[in-house]
């Protein structure tokens, strides 16, 4: 039997854009009830942000997937920065529960600091 080509195209959409989603999704918790989960790595400001931020921000902070803004661009001090990335603002969700300490939010923002010109 033949999908018709709608269908398919549909089909085509639905698998390309579901590991977008979870990659989106994804954290870098560890497993509290599980000790021996814990990752040993340490998290940095940039590998945090590529998890995260990159998708909307681009590698570079310019790419402004979304509406998101150009981070070489950006006038913010660092504790708006903070409340920025805590709160969120307009299409861009709070990342507080995502990045889950202050140290990895402030890890973030001193990453997010080296893309200003």
């Amino acid at each position: 039997m033949a999908i018709p080509h709608s269908t398919r195209r549909k089909l085509v959409l639905i698998l390309g854009i579901l590991p977008l989603l979870f990659s989106c999704s994804g954290s870098a918790s560890v497993d509290k009830r599980n000790p021996s989960a814990e990752n040993t790595e340490p998290l940095s400001g940039a590998s945090l942000y590529l998890q995260h931020c990159a998708i909307c921000h681009g590698e570079d902070g310019k790419l402004g997937a979304s509406g998101a803004k150009d981070l070489t661009m950006s006038k913010l001090d660092s504790n708006q920065v903070v409340q920025m990335i805590k709160k969120g603002k307009n299409a861009m969700p709070p990342m507080k529960e995502l990045l889950e300490t202050e140290e990895n939010i402030g890890l973030v923002v001193s990453h997010l600091m080296k893309f200003r010109k």
